[in-house]
């Protein structure tokens, strides 16, 4: 099941000189490249973002939070909650789309579409008071009917934030006031045909050479290239950008990796066997690449042979030991990344149903004490959380009733999201479902129901709140007792 180790980065055009001639090209060029980043200015750095959080705690600014594992450092939460649920502390009205909001400095950034308008929005975390809000066209078009709204998490580091637009538009501006500091029209500069449901993947923060780079899963293909219908993507073929790392100052790419198209698997970061990796699990393989210059390492086929199947929840990383798991054919494989090869340790049996195998479809699962949990099922009427054995996959406790649900960890308890509104606490062991608390959070002058199906976003814990997304609204809850 070793895929062949390739995609490092090319240098050159193949065949466009000599090799002796090559070489003095490439030497000449990185020379010329190096005189002309001397001669350009530094870009400039976007205006400071003070931390306007009055709650101590840490922040939740990048996909599946600060440690990319879905799990939060928050201890002293309220259980069980009042007989209402978690305090509501704000909610807003949310246009299209799909994502969480990034949660950081004291500041919620929403990401969402109205109209033909992609919006940015920054509003204070703790109130839910508007702090800024940017805007800029876009026209995609889900190819499934799906709405037209971000799928990508914005990500925030430092003074700048990060969004990926389902049009495939990587964005950098100023956390304190939105002005664009730099963008990057990735579908156009690298060929991208159209995903069946656009850009769904968030954008990872790692280092290449000491400097910070933007790491996002684009997909490229040769220009021209154009299947016979847009679902046709078994006919689209990957050249050298399937990941690509773009200097987090200015934008400009510092390296690109691997001939796989895009998936919706957010890639994540490992140190494994002393050395550190970026997992990123493609259209058909997940691949291992050095974060320096974006050499891949190994690669591992892992995907169902149907032409509509996607991968989209992020690889687990357990140790030395990489979960992988998807719903629509061959469910879970553990593999030992400790080598330089990735090395198959089991796999779901061949066949098995959603309650003897844990089959994930966006929601990544969530690693506690040797198990994981997550929710197993493709659809909504067949879902079920479960817990399972990472060693052994064994099924430990399953439970129906909330669709596909998304889960956080946090205090030794699941915050599980039902995609049609329920919020759940339960504990988080392997000795049976023990649910805590249940409730709908609802607004407290109306006694309406804040949210409506689809919730296919996990829930988000900052400081001691809770955000979550629904169809057309964010809600902001209080976690901690007295609040």
């Amino acid at each position: 099941m070793h895929g062949q180790v390739r995609g490092v980065p090319r240098l050159s055009p193949p065949g466009a000189a000599p090799a002796g001639r090559a070489a003095g090209l490439v030497v000449a060029a990185a020379c010329l490249a190096a005189m002309s980043a001397l001669a350009r200015p530094a870009p400039a750095e976007p205006p400071a973002a003070a931390d306007l959080s009055t709650r101590p705690g840490e922040d939740w600014g990048t996909f599946l939070g600060p440690r990319g594992d879905g799990t939060s450092a928050l201890r002293g939460i309220e259980v069980p909650w009042p007989a209402d649920g978690p305090r509501v502390v704000w909610h807003a009205a949310l246009g299209e789309g799909y994502c969480a909001p990034a949660v950081a400095a004291g500041r919620a950034i929403l990401f969402d579409r109205v109209g033909d308008r992609l919006r940015l929005r920054a509003v204070a975390a703790e109130t839910g008071a508007p702090l800024w809000e940017v805007d800029r066209a876009v026209r995609y078009v889900d190819s499934f009917g799906y709405d037209g709204g971000p799928r990508a998490q914005p990500v925030v580091t430092g003074n700048r934030l990060l969004a990926y637009g389902p049009d495939g538009r990587l964005e950098c501006r100023a956390l304190a006031d939105g002005a664009l500091v730099w963008g990057v029209d990735t579908a156009e500069r690298y060929h991208v045909v159209q995903n069946f449901f656009g850009v769904g993947t968030a954008p990872l923060l790692a280092a290449a050479g000491g400097r910070p780079v933007v790491v996002v899963q684009v997909g490229g293909s040769a220009a021209g290239t154009r299947p016979p219908s847009p679902e046709r993507l078994d006919m689209v073929r990957g050249v050298d950008s399937g990941l690509v790392a773009f200097d987090l100052a200015d934008g400009s790419e510092v390296w690109r990796s691997s001939d796989q198209l895009a998936s919706y698997s957010v890639p994540v970061k490992a140190s494994i066997g002393g050395r550190d990796r970026i997992l990123a699990w493609m259209r058909d393989e997940l691949i291992s690449v050095d974060p320096a210059d974006g050499r891949v390492m190994d690669a591992f086929r892992w995907r169902s042979p149907e032409l509509f199947s996607v991968v989209a929840a992020s690889p687990v990383v357990v140790g030395e030991r990489v979960l992988l798991t998807e719903c629509y054919g061959p469910g879970s494989v553990l593999l030992d990344a400790a080598g330089d090869r990735f090395r198959e340790v089991r796999r779901d049996r061949p066949g098995a149903r959603s309650r003897q195998a844990l089959k994930a479809h966006w929601n990544t699962p969530v690693h506690h004490e040797g198990h994981v949990y997550g929710s197993s099922g493709r659809n909504a009427g067949d879902a079920q959380l479960v817990c399972v054995d990472v060693e052994t996959g064994a099924v430990r406790w399953s439970e129906g009733g909330l669709g596909r649900a998304s889960v956080t960890l946090v205090d030794g308890h699941l915050l599980v999201l039902g995609e049609y509104g329920d919020l759940v606490l339960a504990r988080a062991t392997p000795e049976g479902y023990q649910e805590v608390a249940r409730g709908r959070p609802a607004d407290p002058d109306s006694g309406r129901a804040l949210l409506e199906a689809p919730c296919w976003a996990a829930p988000v814990v900052a400081r001691g709140l809770l955000f979550l997304r629904g169809e057309g609204r964010v809600v902001c809850l209080d976690l901690l007792p007295g609040g």
